[in-house]
């Protein structure tokens, strides 16, 4: 009797583990297959047609070389409007947006500062977080994750962003004395992560002894 509990709880641990790898993976190619029809049957009678002149008269042919012409037909559209897009009506509309957004008072100014901010946490090449640290934030006993954006600043503290979760373009600048702020040895990018994923990417952390 505890040899069949047991293979009935293995099974049900395979059938389960079956599901978690299967269901993902038939979902990808049920709403990949659902897109690629939506877009390519517009295309379908034209193609067919297209291939009755070149002298195709099978079915079965018909019907396959008209599924491939439409992808063809559809990627040459998207390449398309893609390159119109990008260097013409994309780029105008994106310059307009922004030189409106930046003359509307109050707006300008929320703006203007979330784009500096987006441009600071997302560019690769960025200095501007120097140090990931532990603080004691929002009370004493709780830890939070922030990034020391000055090691100097107000009465000789240390300026640390606590971004928040799982939006880190917002958050808190908070003065702590060096005493308060413990380094970490993770990366910004391993930090911001953690936080967007609400704590469920768990980088390996420990104290760094940098400052």
């Amino acid at each position: 009797m505890i040899l069949c509990g047991d293979i009935e709880v293995s099974m049900k641990k395979y059938f389960v583990t079956g599901l978690v790898v299967l269901l993902p993976l038939a979902l990808t190619f049920w709403i990949v297959s659902f897109i690629l029809g939506l877009l390519t049957d517009p295309f379908l009678g034209v193609a067919e047609t297209a291939l009755k002149l070149l002298g195709f008269t099978s079915q079965e042919a018909l019907d396959f070389g008209a599924n491939v012409l439409a992808l063809v037909f559809l990627f040459l559209m998207i390449i398309t409007i893609g390159a119109i897009g990008r260097y013409f009506f994309f780029k105008y509309l994106l310059q307009l947006s922004d030189a409106i957004l930046h003359r509307i008072p109050l707006i300008s100014t929320v703006y203007k500062t979330s784009q500096e901010l987006i441009n600071t946490v997302f560019k690769q090449d960025s200095t501007s977080f120097k140090q990931v640290v532990l603080v004691p934030f929002p009370h004493v006993g709780a830890l939070s994750i922030g990034l020391v954006t000055q090691e100097e600043s107000l009465e000789g503290r240390m300026a640390v962003f606590i971004p928040t979760t799982p939006n880190p373009t917002s958050g808190f600048l908070v003065m702590f004395y060096k005493a308060q702020v413990t380094p970490l040895s993770m990366t910004v990018e391993q930090a911001l992560r953690y936080i967007i994923s609400c704590g469920v990417l768990m980088p390996h952390i420990q104290k760094s002894d940098a400052t």
